[in-house]
């Protein structure tokens, strides 16, 4: 896979070539009108992300196509057919002005997929982890990095009393 930088400057033009990552301003990103989520993402769930992107960061690509005008021309934009809970994200650690609203963001251009279909397959396919898997890397990571509840509710964007419960869940399952 290519690796190239996007200045705030740049026109999505010159970067058309399918699977290309970029790094685009957070400010020339849009929500793809194609996203198959309609109902908009629950605010537990883009704080969970700001979270865990603060604490992390971005940790798969957003999928992006350049917006084109009427005339087909590059608007400057590019619309996000895949991340846009991590976009979501990204715009509340702006209003918290823990990044600019020119922060890069990692992205994968795709021309040659429909956006729609990929929307909607990013979000069928996906499978959470389990209840008992999630519960066990807590006590993992509680047990390995010496992290207490807080730390562990902080990066991963839960509550600390929700951390313990599931800690006690684990703990008090039969093996």
């Amino acid at each position: 896979m290519t690796t190239i930088a996007i200045e705030t400057t740049a026109t999505p033009a010159a970067v058309t070539v399918t699977g290309t990552e970029v790094f685009i301003p957070l400010n020339k990103l849009k929500k793809h009108p194609n996203n198959a989520r309609k109902t908009p993402h629950s605010e537990a769930s883009i704080e969970a992300k700001a979270a865990s992107i603060h604490a992390k960061g971005i940790l798969q690509n957003l999928v992006v196509e350049p917006e084109l005008d009427a005339h087909g021309a590059a608007t400057g934009f590019y619309l996000v057919s895949i991340g846009e809970g991590r976009r979501l994200a990204q715009l509340l650690r702006v209003k918290r002005e823990q990044i600019k609203k020119t922060e890069p963001i990692r992205c994968v251009i795709d021309t040659v997929n429909d956006a729609s279909e990929i929307s909607l397959d990013e979000n069928v396919t996906r499978e959470d982890l389990s209840p008992a898997d999630q519960f066990e890397r807590f006590r993992e990571l509680a047990e390995t990095r010496g992290w207490g509840a807080e730390e562990i509710a902080a990066r991963f964007g839960v509550t600390a009393p929700v951390v313990r419960q599931r800690m006690r869940w684990v703990q008090s399952a039969p093996s």
